[in-house]
């Protein structure tokens, strides 16, 4: 895709509306005439702001830690670099490959950026029917997700949802030709005590839970804030009805702001099984995310010195 085609498509209205002021473009209100005048006049901006929003959007974001021994190369980026080019050629550093297409996701493109690497994997989807030039027609979609590999420790961040994460894990130790069984931790599973102590020090506020039923005849019970109740959890109702009950999953939203001045409300779901945004953002959240996670799950006074410097690095997003 090219510049303009990523500011349309990946970044949110409100931040595309405020760079164009901030910079001082005029004349424009479409979001597409935006973006043009974005993309050709301030390219370096334009840049910046694709390179924000590009991997990340409206997706689950679960990182998943390696924790079978694996031979030390595989920890340098420069070999795992390298060994992407001898294996697929320079151009998946440049404008990508493209390999036939199948249900199982294949690596079309990488990305150096900084400390991580960036696989993007593409595949067909489920198969749908259109009408098109008054005939019905069979098709499946090319999906495109994204794998965020991060090398200390030995981690993959991926962004798709919860359903695909052992196929893409699994489409990275194709890549790499480790046969061998491996064992993963998955640092964004949290247990309820993590989950709301995640939420307090975002200073989230809950906006729907679904909770497991301990006992009756409800195998789960799900609710969702009226509108003049900010936080579920402040309420005395849902305290008095769900407490102690283990979670399923809970929606938050809290506030953030990004480094270029531009603010929103970040709504993002904690489930049994990890967690996704349903607001589209972009990668100063997903860090700012991580960061709050790894507190949580592995706090100072509990946390030894090399357990701190490992997950440092997938925390920050450097």
């Amino acid at each position: 895709m090219n510049l303009k085609d990523i500011l349309i498509m990946e970044v949110p209205s409100g931040a595309l509306r405020l760079v164009f002021k901030t910079e001082g473009l005029t004349g424009k209100s479409i979001t597409e005439e935006m973006a043009e005048s974005i993309a050709s006049e301030k390219p370096t901006r334009a840049s910046e702001l694709a390179s924000q929003f590009q991997f990340a959007g409206t997706t689950a974001v679960n990182v998943h830690i390696l924790m079978s021994k694996i031979s030390a190369k595989w920890h340098a980026k420069e070999f795992f670099k390298s060994y992407l080019v001898d294996k697929f050629g320079g151009y998946i550093f440049d404008n990508g490959i493209r390999p036939t297409l199948t249900e199982k996701p294949q690596l079309m493109r990488s990305y150096d950026l900084g400390e991580k690497l960036v696989l993007a994997f593409s595949f067909l989807g489920t198969q749908k029917r259109y009408m098109e030039n008054y005939e019905i027609v069979v098709r499946r979609p090319q999906l495109l997700e994204y794998v965020i590999v991060h090398f200390s420790p030995f981690s993959l961040e991926i962004r798709s949802s919860l359903a695909q994460n052992e196929l893409f894990k699994q489409a990275v130790l194709d890549i790499m030709e480790i046969q061998d069984e491996v064992v993963w931790d998955k640092l964004t599973k949290l247990n309820d005590e993590q989950a709301i102590e995640l939420a307090k020090s975002l200073s989230a506020r809950l906006k729907a839970a679904k909770h497991k039923m301990t006992e009756g005849d409800y195998a789960t019970k799900a609710v969702t804030a009226h509108t003049q109740v900010g936080d579920l959890a402040a309420s005395a109702e849902y305290q008095a009805e769900f407490s102690g009950k283990p979670m399923k999953k809970k929606t938050l939203v809290y506030r953030f702001c990004y480094s270029f001045g531009y603010e929103e409300d970040v709504s993002f779901v904690i489930t049994d099984e990890g967690l996704w945004f349903r607001s589209k953002v972009g990668e100063e959240v997903i860090s700012h995310m991580l960061d709050h996670i790894l507190k949580v799950k592995y706090p100072i006074e509990d946390a030894t010195d090399d357990t701190t410097e490992e997950y440092e690095e997938i925390a920050s997003g450097e």
